[in-house]
Parts: C-alpha cells; sequence; structure tokens
C-alpha cells in the first residue's frame, strides 16, 4: 500500500518542540491530519515524500493548537483560539482575531506558523483549472 505512515521519531526529530505529546496522542493528530488531507493510493498528491511533509506539517499544527510546545507555548497551552492582535504588558491584555476577511478555514490554518506553511503549500490542491478539450478525471 503506498500511503504515509507516521514514524515518530523521524517527527520528533523534526519536531522536538512538541515532545511534550505522548506517542498515542501524536498518533491521534496523524490520524486527524489524514482527515483533513488524503493519504490514500488516490490522494492528489502522488509522491510520499512531499505528502510526508505535508501531513507532517499538519499534524505539528494540530500539536501546536492542541497540546502547546514544551514550553507552554502555542494555542493549546493557554486555550486561546486565533491570531494575537495586539497585546499589552501592564495589566496583560491580549486580543485575538480568526482574521478579518479570512473563510473560515483559512483562519484556522492561520492559528500557527505550520499551519500558515500547511495552507500555503497546499494551495495547488484548492485551485481550480479548466482545461478546454482535455478529460480530466478527480478521485
Amino acid at each position: 500500500m503506498t500511503v504515509v505512515t507516521l514514524d515518530i521519531a523521524v517527527f520528533r526529530r523534526d519536531y522536538p518542540q512538541y515532545d511534550n505529546v505522548a506517542d498515542t496522542q501524536l498518533n491521534l493528530m496523524f490520524d486527524i491530519a489524514q482527515t483533513a488531507f488524503d493519504n490514500s493510493e488516490g490522494a492528489l498528491e502522488p509522491d510520499l515524500d512531499k505528502r510526508k511533509r505535508l501531513l507532517y506539517l499538519l499534524s505539528a499544527h494540530l500539536c501546536d493548537i492542541t497540546f502547546g510546545d514544551t514550553k507552554g507555548k502555542g494555542s493549546g497551552a493557554s486555550g486561546a483560539i486565533g491570531r494575537v492582535a495586539s497585546a499589552s504588558e501592564g495589566s496583560v491584555s491580549v486580543s485575538l482575531d480568526v482574521g478579518q476577511g479570512l473563510p473560515y478555514s483559512q483562519a484556522w490554518y492561520f492559528q500557527s506558523k505550520w499551519g500558515q506553511l500547511f495552507w500555503q503549500l497546499t494551495k495547488p490542491y484548492r485551485m481550480f483549472a479548466y482545461f478546454p478539450g482535455i478529460e480530466v478525471r478527480c478521485s
């Protein structure tokens, strides 16, 4: 079967800031990532190395917004959802937004740098191309 599998040692090498995430939780994040980005034999991205990078990026995004990182940073650590729009220091004040004018799905990805990178790298999969006279089959 030609699908990407999670190699926890490789993921931890590439994303050491999520060593606070247990293996079972990491497996769950990878399973969720596969729900959002097709990892089947008929996936839009046939190159397994590229697909692996994308799935790992999405898994890192999920770890960040769910658990935060080992330094207590990330949405998961604070429970806050959205990007920091403004911050103060005296009497502590933080304002969050999900990106005005952004489609909700894009705003969700923009909660972490990994999600933003995933969004940018997967742009070709969200674009429609029309080629007159050419039959295109999508699975």
